[in-house]
């Protein structure tokens, strides 16, 4: 048949070894070599997308079960069409009433090990923390919204692969308390609660790096493939793009080939969850509090915690989330060095979310909507006792005590200074702020 106008529309495919195997996702079926005719090129395109799926089950079902590929059960276009997740061009010619091209077809993991024999090699990793490094221009990130690395990943089709990844959102707090440099350094103290914030049972970092020619030209690229919280290294390797709009088709590459390094990993059985990296957040103390229903609950409360640094507020985060009377607890805005804001929502009263606080050596600051949380401080009195912020807003911080002993503590007020006058200024209520100074005792003198 005669080709008219051959377009050649290239696009990097996926890693293959020596011998054309594919050494991609489990479920993914790769290198898969089309040519059809037809009227038109639109319908020759439509009938080897139809193709592909008919070429690939037999492939996946050999690759899993061990069998022949013939023996593979037969399936109709549209059985075929409800079990995978998409078809990749990993490079095509399309012409007027031909279509050349290699194609993928990624089977989604769930839908398809359903057709599976109950013996099929079919394995599915524990929950691995993904963190995208991304080193260009000497600049590191890993969440951020605009980096190429991190949207590659997303666009990734996980359900096709035997590793189940956590991916975070990519929100303020997840870049912060997951950076760059987090992800390849071994602190296993943090990494325990970096990884019960998002349930994972380990990390795998996938670090790519790369060098601009000069700006609008090539592009290399080198990509490590690690995993636990020692960054070891389980692949790495090179690739290129010709120009800075063939960046996106190189890093869809490179995340083939980090998750085929993934899997086989997994497959021998190097990629672990690690028992020493589980937290154990479970309640250690303080039954479940009992919800009174004489009592007006405070429903949704902006608060306050502060935070010093990012793992100050993960452990903070894993507290107060474990309090019974928490419903939720979000992060709206982290303030590192300073006084982050949360959004906690809670069917409890004021003095019951206290009592439960204080339970988990918390305390809740302030009243009224002007709230901070904090752990309990030496001098913050009774469990569940209303804590006033002092000036400096630090809850409490930097009220001073009177001593053991002393007229103050007695009950009278001290030696040489008058008791202070009742305040003149009344709130909107008409009730009278609470006063910081000890009670005055009526029967002594007061002038």
């Amino acid at each position: 048949m005669a080709v008219c106008g051959l377009l050649a529309a290239a696009a990097s495919a996926p890693a293959q070894d020596g011998e054309g195997k594919d050494i991609g996702a489990a479920f993914t079926v790769s290198g898969i070599e089309i040519d059809v005719g037809a009227p038109t090129s639109d319908a020759a395109r439509d009938a080897a997308f139809k193709e592909a799926p008919r070429r690939a089950w037999p492939r996946l079902w050999a690759r899993l079960t061990g069998n022949e590929a013939d023996s593979a059960p037969q399936m109709s276009d549209a059985a075929l069409s409800a079990i995978i997740d998409g078809i990749e061009i990993q490079r095509e010619q399309l012409g007027e009433g031909r279509y050349i091209a290699t194609l993928g077809v990624a089977f989604d993991r769930q839908r398809a090990g359903r057709r599976l024999p109950a013996g099929a090699r079919v394995i599915q990793s524990r929950p691995m923390l993904l963190v995208p490094v991304l080193t260009e221009a000497g600049a590191m990130s890993t969440y951020e919204p605009d980096s190429p690395w991190f949207k590659a990943w997303q666009a990734f089709p996980a359900s096709s692969s035997t590793i189940d990844y956590v991916r975070p959102r990519g929100s303020a707090a997840d870049r912060v308390i997951v950076n760059g440099w987090q992800g390849l350094r071994g602190d296993r103290r943090l990494w325990r609660q970096i990884l019960g914030r998002y349930s994972a049972d380990n990390v795998v970092t996938a670090e790519a790096r790369l060098r601009r020619t000069y700006p609008g030209g090539p592009v290399s690229g080198y990509f490590l493939a690690r995993y636990g919280p020692d960054a070891e290294i389980l692949d790495s390797f090179s690739l290129r793009a010709s120009s800075s709009a063939e960046i996106p088709a190189m890093l869809s590459q490179a995340v083939q080939r980090m998750d085929g390094a993934y899997t086989r990993a997994l497959e021998e059985g190097v990629l672990q969850a690690e028992d020493s990296l589980s937290a154990n957040l479970s309640s250690i103390s303080a039954p479940p509090v009992e919800i009174d229903d004489g009592f007006e609950a405070l429903g949704l409360i902006i608060a306050q915690v502060p935070t010093p640094a990012a793992d100050d507020w993960v452990a903070l985060e894993n507290a107060i989330s474990g309090v019974p009377a928490v419903d939720r607890l979000t992060l709206t805005s982290l303030q590192v060095g300073g006084l982050s804001e949360v959004e906690l929502a809670t069917s409890a009263s004021e003095a019951q979310l206290r009592a439960a606080l204080a339970a988990r050596n918390l305390t809740l600051v302030g009243s009224d909507g002007n709230y901070i949380i904090r752990r309990r401080q030496t001098g913050d009195g009774a469990a569940g006792e209303v804590v006033t912020p002092n000036a400096a807003g630090t809850g409490g911080a930097g009220i001073s005590e009177p001593q053991a002993g002393s007229p103050a503590q007695n009950g009278q007020p001290p030696a040489g200074n008058a008791p202070a006058a009742p305040s003149t200024n009344p709130s909107a209520t008409g009730e009278q702020p609470q006063s910081l100074l000890p009670p005055v005792d009526e029967t002594g003198d007061d002038r």
